[in-house]
């Protein structure tokens, strides 16, 4: 372009840009990447649709294949989350969903398809690597784990390879290792990118709110006495109370922006670096400040086939949260 001014562009570049001015920059050598477009909207989507094809050729029709996706419990946190129809169009490398949908299916692929497949099978164990290091990527904090990283990575790459020769490697799939990269070099600056209309509402809500944003919004409820709750005796003899104190009894209650409701299950705290599990039974208020009575659940392990963790119900009384 700089030689023959006179071409309109070549291989989309219209003209030199003004930023290679600058003294520590220019845009041939300085890559930037983000997690929505180049994970949620590219690697993610574009492996998922391989998959979604290897198991129509091997274990479901295209039927089975969008109706277990559609009639999946993705629960109450993911409900507005879940994915749309996909597009399995043959001319495109994603499936046509936004970066929200493709990290909801993403997270819960191995619920809906995984009692298809055995564990020796290497398309799946491709998924399963590119679990793990979309992981770390979105992990709020990190320490000492780039050697792992780029293991996992050169895996990754090494299998997609094997299981799919022909197909070429994008230069979204390479974004992965940039990630790495960039995550050493400058892991306190890199953004999460939102979509920007998202991204601008969180701004203003954060700015103008963050003094209310811990408050304790409940929906409606009741006044009942502790008797009336199960397990409520119990708690009126740890706290010392009696079983008549009246608390108020609500369908939900929303604290630090988090919507708590019966029936949800929590991470109460992490022992052994083992999470444990709680479902809530009711959700109750005292003056004020929001109690959650709820039945603690036994987690007995993480199982990796279907990258979820395997929990029973505890034999255990209940057991009050304090928010």
């Amino acid at each position: 372009m700089i030689r023959n001014q006179s071409l309109p562009y070549v291989f989309d570049v219209k003209s030199s840009c003004l930023l290679n001015s600058l003294q520590y920059f220019h845009t041939t050598e300085n890559f930037s990447v983000n997690v929505m477009h180049d994970v949620l909207e590219g690697v993610a989507q574009y492996e998922l649709k391989l998959l979604f094809e290897y198991l129509k050729e091997k274990h479901v029709t295209s039927g089975e294949l969008h109706s277990r996706m559609q009639n999946f419990d993705y629960g109450f946190m993911e409900r507005n989350n879940r994915p749309a129809a996909l597009s399995l169009c043959e001319k495109s490398n994603n499936l046509g969903l936004n970066a929200v949908q493709s990290w909801c299916l993403l997270r819960n692929v191995p619920l809906i398809f995984g009692d298809l497949v055995t564990s020796t099978d290497t398309h799946w164990d491709l998924l399963l690597l590119l679990f793990q290091i979309v992981n770390i990527i979105f992990s709020p904090m990190l320490s000492h784990i780039f050697v792992y990283l780029k293991h996992l990575i050169v895996e990754h790459h090494k299998l997609f390879k094997l299981l799919f020769p022909l197909k070429k490697c994008k230069a979204m799939k390479s974004n992965i290792i940039f990630f790495k990269n960039q995550l050493k070099l400058f892991l306190k600056y890199i953004t999460k990118t939102l979509v920007k209309k998202k991204q601008q509402n969180h701004m203003v809500y954060s700015w103008q709110s963050s003094a209310t944003f811990s408050r304790l919004d409940i929906g409606p409820g009741k006044m009942v006495s502790l008797n009336m709750v199960k397990g409520g005796s119990g708690f009126a003899i740890a706290m010392q109370v009696p079983s008549s104190s009246q608390v108020m009894k609500e369908r939900w209650a929303k604290y630090h922006g988090f919507i708590y409701h019966p029936h949800l299950v929590i991470c109460g705290k992490v022992e052994f670096e083992m999470p444990l599990f709680y479902q809530i039974d009711s959700v109750l208020t005292v003056h004020g400040k929001l109690l959650l009575l709820t039945v603690p659940l036994v987690t007995l392990a993480f199982q990796e086939h279907f990258h979820a963790y395997e929990v029973i119900t505890s034999k255990h009384c209940f057991c009050f949260l304090s928010c």
